[in-house]
């Protein structure tokens, strides 16, 4: 259970994060240092592209593919004048060095520099080609993005016959209604399938029903003896797990006919396979979509922002579910190839645009109904919106524009597809991880104890894969929502060309992918410095000579230098240049002589406390007014807890310059010095034995341990007493307050038993008449 639990969860945080940029990276057109093809070869590709675009502007799939070829072009143009540019300024920087020379001269420099120029004007000749080469290329697709939206839009607002038109011709004649319906009931029995490919199809499907029917019932039934942690790594992952599992015969079986069609046609001709292929396809996407609507709806645990289905809405729901899913399934069969004549037939004309009405009510009452389950439906009004869209579309089919209502049905409905998934995107990953920062399940407790994680202390470097998810998940549900509201096939090729080659802001070029992998990096460099800092601390330090100070500042030097380590890592894998760095960071020395030098000097001292270690984690340290136990050093600050359960942030430049108490720094023990106070006439012997006597007995005090001895003193004459004093040393300075009270109570007890007598201080008042009582006046009371 547990290696099935890390297994799912890695198998999606891997698809997510590397299927996307695998994906980009496989369409990766040729570099510039490949050998071929050549600089010439790409000229002749953009004049032979220029002369097919010329030659045909409508053409929507020829467009398309002069798109891709001219868009290797640029790329290679763009790539060819970075690479010239970049070698043009290293020849000026060497002739520069060089300095300038006179002609004619027999300066031993004057061959070398005019065998730079050479190359330079070579250099700028190439450059000057690639620029053109780049401008012809941007220019072509600036046409050829007009033309395809002059086609997409032409497209679209094409004009077919409408409801009136159709409604116009049944009653103008009545009698061929009969024999339209004769004929589309032959077009339904007779098509046009290869039966042996339809029959393998459907052998495909039920070999995935059943294998699907007798994994779920298996899983089920595992799941119910043996509960898995799935639900405490992520609800909404479990919970659609678990609607996968109950679904899973229809997904087998719908999808497995869809890459059975897919692969192989289904018999027909050419322009009726895509219409097979289309059905099969809505079967499978309406499953996947109601899988993930049933993981939503009837979830396993409590998801926030989903409020469960109530039975009678369930069952409205469900229905109006499958009437969209038989509407959209007969749209697909009528608007095939195989109901095509010319002219158009009254009633199938009549029925497409009856099931498209059906199928825009349907969906606007699966909306409405959603509304009240889903929040963020809600919350972004898109009940509203779809339904105003779905009226114009529906508005749309009966005035004719039937292209325009399928894009606009397609849109809502993938609006919706998409706006789900990308719910489970975001929310899965996010669940998991904080599920690891928390520690919920048990193997995550095992790997927290593993970095040895406190139960309060984050997962160090998972901020920067919750940064790398939250980019991600974001940029595919955007350019996913662009694409299917229209972002062109060439748009979408620009798109993914800038994502692998970076966008030019100015000088600078922002590498999306590269920016992705550096904080990849960084946020595994992060992890794997935090388990070898555990492998030091409790395996490999363990078995050296080391100090307990030794160990502790190798570990925290190991921390600070894998850290440093990853963020340079993740910045060379980001593509940022250490030049610029180095001159960044030579104007930052000038600022640190003046308003850094306080956090330099504290830097310093910070290292200066992790190799001398006077201060150790848990030590009790007196700091000035602060006192209390040393919780942790950084390279900045040190933290003191004091006993108050305060923490108290401390400079280190501080505890460098000025004094500090550690109480603990070489061994814990600490003295108690006691004085006492007995009455005259008391036997000093006895007292002196009895304090003795009593320090003695105290299983906390060391007794004869070298210089760490018992002492009683009789330290002098008191007005009123005579003052006695009983030094101690004990094994734990931490217990000297316990330690103390406890001889104190000892001490009273032992006094009470010899009979020694503790006294009260006393105090002699000295009355002094006035003048008034000395003169026969009242004396004073």
């Amino acid at each position: 259970t547990k290696l099935r639990l890390i297994t799912i969860c890695l198998w999606f945080l891997g698809c997510f994060l590397l299927i996307p940029t695998s994906g980009l990276a496989a369409d990766s057109p040729a570099t510039p240092g490949a050998e071929a093809p050549s600089l010439g070869d790409y000229t002749r590709q953009i004049d032979h592209a220029e002369t097919r675009f010329k030659s045909d502007q409508t053409d929507t799939e020829a467009l398309k593919e002069i798109s891709k070829e001219t868009l290797v072009t640029t790329t290679y143009a763009k790539g060819c004048i970075t690479e010239n540019e970049a070698k043009l300024q290293k020849i000026d920087g060497t002739m520069e060095t060089l300095g300038a020379v006179e002609v004619n001269t027999k300066d031993a420099m004057a061959v070398p520099r005019r065998e730079l120029e050479q190359q330079k004007k070579d250099i700028e000749k190439v450059l000057a080609q690639c620029r053109l080469l780049s401008l012809r290329g941007n220019d072509l697709l600036t046409q050829m993005q007009k033309a395809e939206q002059d086609a997409i839009k032409q497209l679209l607002f094409a004009k077919t016959p409408s409801l009136l038109h159709y409604s116009m011709g049944i009653v103008s004649q009545p009698l061929s209604l009969k024999q339209e319906a004769v004929d589309v009931m032959q077009a339904l029995v007779n098509l046009p399938v290869d039966r042996d490919t339809l029959f393998s199809a459907l052998i495909y499907g039920l070999l995935g029903a059943l294998v699907g029917l007798f994994w779920s019932l298996y899983t089920q039934n595992y799941t119910k003896t043996k509960p898995s942690n799935l639900v405490k790594t992520s609800p909404a992952l479990a919970t659609v797990w678990n609607s996968i599992i109950r679904v899973s015969p229809g997904l087998l079986m719908f999808g497995l006919i869809y890459l059975r069609f897919l692969y192989s046609p289904a018999g027909v001709e050419a322009v009726n396979d895509q219409s097979v292929d289309s059905i099969a396809l809505s079967l499978l996407v309406f499953t996947i979509s109601y899988t993930i609507l049933r993981a939503m709806l009837k979830p396993n645990s409590n998801l926030e922002g989903f409020a469960p289905l109530i039975p009678n809405t369930s069952r409205k729901l469900f229905y109006w579910w499958r009437l969209l899913l038989v509407t959209t399934l007969l749209g697909a069969l009528f608007h095939s190839a195989i109901f095509d004549t010319e002219p158009p037939g009254n009633l199938v004309g009549l029925i497409r645009i009856s099931l498209g009405t059906m199928v825009g009510l349907a969906l606007m009452r699966v909306v409405w109904l959603l509304r009240k389950h889903l929040p963020i439906v809600k919350r972004l009004h898109l009940n509203f919106l779809s339904i105003a869209v779905l009226l114009v579309a529906i508005g749309a089919l009966g005035w004719g524009y039937n292209n325009f209502s399928a894009f606009l049905f397609q849109g809502v409905f993938g609006t919706l597809f998409i706006l789900l998934l990308g719910w489970l995107l975001i929310r899965i990953p996010v669940e998991i991880f904080d599920s690891m920062d928390a520690g919920a399940c048990s193997w995550q407790k095992k790997l927290r104890k593993r970095m040895s994680l406190a139960n309060d202390q984050i997962v160090p470097g998972l901020i920067w894969l919750r940064l790398v998810h939250m980019l991600v998940a974001g940029s595919v549900i955007i350019v996913a929502l662009l694409r299917l509201w229209g972002m062109s096939e060439q748009r979408f090729n620009l798109l993914k060309a800038d994502i692998i080659s970076g966008f030019q802001i100015g000088e600078f070029t922002l590498e999306p992918l590269s920016i992705l992998s550096g904080f990849l990096i960084l946020s595994f460099g992060i992890l794997l410095t935090q388990f070898i800092k555990r492998s030091l601390s409790q395996n490999w330090l363990e078995r050296t000579n080391l100090s307990r100070g030794a160990r502790e500042a190798t570990v925290t030097i190991t921390g600070y230098t894998g850290i440093t380590l990853a963020f340079f890592m993740g910045l060379s894998a980001a593509g940022i240049d250490f030049s610029n760095l180095a001159i960044i960071a030579g104007a930052l020395s000038l600022g640190i002589g003046f308003g850094l030098q306080n956090i330099v000097n504290n830097f310093i001292s910070g290292l200066i406390l992790l190799f001398e270690r006077p201060i150790r984690r848990g030590d009790w340290i007196r700091a000035g007014t602060s006192e209390g136990y040393v919780k942790d050093i950084s390279i900045r600050s040190t933290v003191i807890h004091t006993f108050d359960r305060a923490d108290i942030i401390v400079p280190n430049s501080e505890l460098i310059s000025n004094q500090v108490t550690n109480m603990m720094l070489n061994n814990q023990f600490g003295r108690i010095i006691i004085p006492v106070r007995v009455a005259y006439g008391t036997n000093t012997e006895l007292v002196i034995d009895t304090l003795r006597g009593v320090a003695e007995i105290n299983p906390n005090v060391l007794r004869e341990e070298g210089k760490l001895q018992i002492q009683t003193f009789f330290r002098s004459f008191g007005e009123t007493a005579m003052n006695f004093e009983l030094r101690v040393h004990i094994k734990e300075v931490e217990n000297i307050m316990v330690i103390t009270s406890e001889l104190n109570l000892a001490i009273d007890k032992a006094f009470r038993k010899a009979g020694i007598e503790i006294p009260l201080p006393r105090q002699i008042v000295y009355l002094e008449r006035s003048a008034a009582a000395g003169n026969g006046g009242d004396a004073p009371s």
